[in-house]
């Protein structure tokens, strides 16, 4: 890996972009798997990151979506690379301490979730 490779500190799946079109054109998964032929639990699985955008899932959201399949494949390897980026980082993190005001609570609760940070109050 290239030493100036930025590194993500989460990696977005392409699930994530898969429902935020639904949400956008306000349908449902049960819609687009029936209009895209795309098994309703592999699509679940997908927009759920536990599966990864297929060629054939990419095909069949291309042309129910109008979004090209390049792009789907693009969107899972992008997401396949910060994944391995991340864990190759994850080895050589170190340790920063930060203090947050008592009053910024929820700002903290939201970063350890979202950063999976250890917290000690």
């Amino acid at each position: 890996m290239n030493k100036n490779t930025l590194t993500p500190f989460v990696a977005t799946h392409p699930g994530e972009m898969i429902r935020d079109e639904l949400k956008e054109r306000g349908m449902t998964q049960k819609q687009l798997a029936a209009e895209s032929g795309i098994k309703p639990s592999v699509l679940s699985e997908t927009i759920n990151g536990k599966r990864s955008v297929s060629l054939n899932v990419a095909l069949a959201l291309e042309k129910t979506l109008g979004i090209s399949a390049e792009i789907w494949m693009n969107l899972q390897t992008q997401y396949d690379l910060d994944i391995a980026n991340i864990a190759e980082h994850g080895n050589q993190r170190e340790t920063v301490s930060v203090t947050i005001p008592v009053r910024d609570r929820n700002l903290l609760q939201e970063l350890v979730r979202k950063f999976g940070w250890a917290c000690v109050f």
